[in-house]
């Protein structure tokens, strides 16, 4: 088994007998595909992101500068989460107009459509990437804006500072989460708990992607997506109607929050 120092200088030798034509790749006319020979890593961790702590804006008196505070705290996480799904998204259209695959590229969009539950794929057609794309999108970062602070109260509530849980998830078992103190008898949700905010921003926009519920609100971005018009936060908000039992109270509640706080502004740059 080769040591170390071994792999290193293997993967330098791999590397100079490319630069000079002595070893070929496997080419394809879509994406680049893994190698057939994968030069060994030179690094061997990758950096670990810092936990950010989650401020205390509770202790923010001045309404204008919690506000400020709270979107400058959750702004970078959402944007970092659609840059994500983009990346992934633009990798599906590109694919969607090939007529053959790697291996590799099977493999990848086989566990897209897992992450993503679309069931019984047969094949990779037109109707299958309509499928994928109409739900691996972008969420407008005013959207998402709004519901965590309408969720979290400006992010004071019991469930974002102890759970880092920014948009009211449930769970469904035992230890999962946080009882909440106004479950009813015979319940057994919990509030999720999740390992930093980042993780929540993930699994909310992950939600609203997959989730039955939220189909109304995939139709019409899909709906924006085909005029080629821009997708806000006011115009999917229009889909939210079960995310709370307030149901059309809740939405103008979202619509009110995402226009007094000029949110809009941050949805151009989450287009796709």
């Amino acid at each position: 088994m080769l040591n170390k120092i071994d792999k290193i200088m293997l993967g330098v030798l791999l590397a100079l007998l490319v630069l000079s034509g002595g070893v070929h790749w496997r080419g394809e006319t879509e994406l680049p595909v893994e190698p057939e020979i994968v030069a060994p890593e030179v690094v061997e961790s990758v950096e670990e992101k810092p936990v950010v702590a989650i401020p205390d804006f509770s202790d923010i008196l001045d309404v204008k500068a919690k506000k400020s505070a709270f979107f400058g705290f959750l702004l970078p996480m959402v944007q970092e989460e659609n840059d994500t799904i983009l990346q992934n998204r633009e990798r599906i259209v590109a694919l969607s107009s090939q007529s053959v695959f790697s291996e590799s590229s099977r493999t990848w969009l086989t566990d897209m459509a897992r992450k993503y539950r679309i069931r019984d794929v047969a094949t990779f057609d037109e109707a299958f990437f309509q499928k994928l794309l109409t739900r691996v999108d972008t969420i407008p970062a005013s959207l998402a804006l709004a519901q965590s602070a309408n969720e979290t109260a400006w992010g004071t509530s019991r469930f974002a500072r102890q759970g880092n849980n920014f948009f009211g998830q449930w769970c469904f078992s035992s230890g999962c989460g946080i009882v909440p103190g106004s479950r009813p008898e015979g319940e057994i949700y919990e509030v999720q708990k999740f390992e930093d905010v980042a993780a929540s921003v993930s699994a909310y926009m992950h939600n609203l992607n997959t989730n039955h519920q939220y189909r109304v609100l995939r139709e019409l971005r899909e709906q924006k997506r085909e005029s080629q018009a821009p997708v806000t936060g006011a115009d999917l908000a229009h889909g939210l109607q079960a995310y709370s039992i307030r149901g059309d109270e809740y939405v103008k509640e979202l619509l009110s929050m995402i226009n007094s706080n000029k949110l809009l502004q941050y949805d151009l740059g989450d287009q796709g």
